[in-house]
């Protein structure tokens, strides 16, 4: 496999970043006339911590959920509701062409580069701790975690770049399905890569997250939630597998996380109106105090990167809000008695004699930190669940309502939870149809989970209905089975430098046509 470097934009941002970095703090050592390198296992990890994780990915991939089936425009809100000014024009305009899926979605969002550059600065940081894992002073304890926690990141990042910039896993042409640059070096050159292919990336995935594990066999083990640990490696791990199709691997890795019913977080008897304050930060679902499925928490503030959907927002306008006006939306997925509709949603309420219309916008992240994200033992629960089912035999079925059960007990109020047996399914595809529509419940507005699941489930025909203003004339937009507007378009800074790099080649989706 041949292992090229990314553009060098991207490679002079990440040197930027981690000589700033350097710059105000006393850790980097001179080693030599132009290069400064770590040397003690700590001063890696500061690297690690100030680089490699993606701490502003809430902020960077917010854009990806306007492209699901999650989002819609509402294009009136109730009279009463006060608007804040110019809050929902700037995230419709910002908005419309993630939502449109348009050819050139920077020409609508100036900041449609980011996630990309930034999943390329948190590999180069990961590749420096890889580079210098022989060499690395300190307690070799301590050393196996922090070379632990970069292979991990490593593969994570290279897992979200493949799974937006391309071609979804098909293990029938993965060969030679046009993937995503791999870098795994930290060294500057000047060379234009042409892309790997799909499965070139997933293995390395594989590859950098079996050598995380082996590692973690003797790693120190740490308490906080807000850095990558071995049972965080599972998800991923489990994750991976699942976008390949290893169902074996699924279960393998997933079932690694069952103990103790998978701490699952119990919402089914918390008062709703608990969990619906207004304005206030007294409950999130995402609480790492309280919500016991927390693994790891990354992400980003929740207040400066909710600029499409705020949960605060009070509307009168047309807006972007949770997809609910007609039949498979995702607000009417959800069935009485799931509590799930309070903790994951805002609701219409009164306050101060003033009527608030949030029209369900989502309210899952913890609001009073800087960790609006997290991987959590439910989304291993749903993965091993369909790994189950799609094993096909009757025994795999039966755990795969086990886990459903378990997962829904832990949701709906005690008086309408109703336990699924195998007589509620009639065949084997209406119980997968099942766990992906539970999946999609319980894992909305998290990570780019629906997109991505979108993709795999054979990227189906979308139609988004798209209003400028209150009195608009609905524009019709429709993303065809298997559109390659599915996949998204590198940057133009990429492109711009890099003459060889395989383009996207992305379709301008007209409004009102169907191509």
């Amino acid at each position: 496999m041949k292992i090229f470097r990314f553009d060098k934009f991207v490679y002079s941002v990440s040197l930027c970043a981690l000589l700033m970095l350097s710059s105000c703090s006393d850790f980097l050592r001179d080693d030599s006339p132009d290069l400064l390198i770590p040397a003690d296992v700590v001063e890696f990890q500061s690297v690690l911590y100030g680089e490699g994780y993606p701490k502003k990915f809430t902020e960077e991939a917010d854009f990806v959920q306007l492209m699901t089936d999650d989002v819609g425009v509402s294009p009136t809100s109730d009279s009463r509701s006060v608007l804040w000014e110019g809050d929902d024009e700037y995230a419709l305009a910002t908005g419309k062409g993630a939502f449109t899926w348009a050819q050139d979605i920077a020409f609508y969002d100036g900041t449609y580069s980011k996630f990309y550059l930034s999943r390329y600065t948190n590999i180069m940081a990961c590749n420096i701790i890889i580079e210098n894992a022989e060499t690395m002073t300190g307690d070799r304890d301590k050393v196996a975690s922090c070379v632990a926690q970069a292979y991990a990141l490593r593969a994570w990042n290279y897992l979200w770049l493949v799974n937006l910039y391309g071609l979804p896993y098909n293990e029938q042409t993965a060969a030679t399905d046009m993937g995503v640059v791999v870098r795994l070096e930290s060294g500057i050159t000047r060379d234009q890569p042409a892309r790997n292919t799909v499965k070139e990336v997933y293995d390395q995935i594989n590859a950098d997250l079996d050598r995380s594990l082996e590692l973690w066999k003797s790693g120190s083990v740490s308490r906080n939630k807000h850095v990558l640990s071995e049972r965080a490696t599972y998800i991923i791990k489990c994750r991976a597998a699942l976008y390949q199709g290893q169902w074996d691997e699924v279960i393998k890795y997933g079932k690694l996380l069952s103990e103790a019913n998978y701490d699952l977080y119990n919402i089914s008897k918390i008062d709703p109106s608990v969990m619906t304050n207004v304005g206030t930060k007294d409950y999130a679902f995402l609480d790492p105090e309280v919500n016991t499925e927390n693994i790891y928490m990354y992400g980003g503030s929740t207040f400066d990167s909710n600029k499409f959907m705020s949960n605060i927002r009070l509307l009168k306008d047309a807006a972007f809000v949770s997809s609910q006006a007609k039949e498979g939306d995702l607000i009417q997925m959800y069935e009485p008695g799931d509590q799930r509709i309070y903790a994951f949603f805002q609701q219409n309420t009164m306050e101060k004699g003033e009527y608030y219309d949030y029209r369900h916008a989502p309210n899952k992240r913890y609001k009073s930190s800087i960790y609006s994200q997290a991987l959590r033992t439910s989304e291993a629960l749903l993965s091993v669940a369909e790994a189950h089912v799609q094993k096909g035999s009757e025994a795999d079925k039966l755990e795969a309502i086990k886990l459903l059960n378990l997962l829904r007990s832990n949701r709906f109020t005690p008086d309408t939870y109703k336990e699924l047996t195998a007589a509620d399914f009639a065949t084997t595809a209406d119980l997968l149809q099942f766990v992906r529509d539970e999946r999609r419940r319980e894992l909305c507005f998290e990570d780019v989970h629906r997109w991505v699941d979108l993709r795999r489930y054979g990227m189906p025909r979308l139609v988004h209905t798209f209003y400028s203003s209150k009195n608009s004339a609905p524009e019709v937009y429709v993303l065809e089975q298997g559109d390659r507007n599915y996949t998204l378009e590198l940057p133009i800074e990429e492109l711009d430098f890099n003459k060889v790099i395989e383009p996207t080649n992305r379709r301008v989706i007209t409004p009102g046509q169907s191509n």
